[in-house]
């Protein structure tokens, strides 16, 4: 297994081409995927961007935990779709 450095811009504050919130929430990821990457984490833009909607409180650690174990951050490669799934809050907006 070899490292793939990841795009991560601290003047934007984003990782992947995915924005965060705030400076804080930034920089404890950057933090977390050094570590997570070094035991064989290759992320996605997608799993940066489900990471970025937990740490801004726009999903819930429920539902964090259900796209985690459905595997909604797969990112489509050579051909394969990218699953996708859809979560409702209970005030009914939609989180891809």
């Amino acid at each position: 297994m070899s490292y793939t450095p990841i795009e991560i811009d601290r003047k934007n504050l984003t990782i992947m081409g995915v924005n965060f919130s705030s400076v804080n929430n930034f920089e404890a990821t950057v933090n977390a995927l050094g570590t997570v990457m070094f035991e064989g984490f290759d992320p996605t833009p997608k799993s940066i961007e489900i990471i970025s909607d937990y740490l801004a409180d726009n999903i819930t650690i429920e539902q964090l935990s259900k796209l985690t174990k459905e595997k909604s951050y797969a990112q489509a490669a050579e051909g394969n779709v990218i699953k996708s799934t859809s979560l409702r809050t209970a005030s009914g907006e939609s989180h891809a």
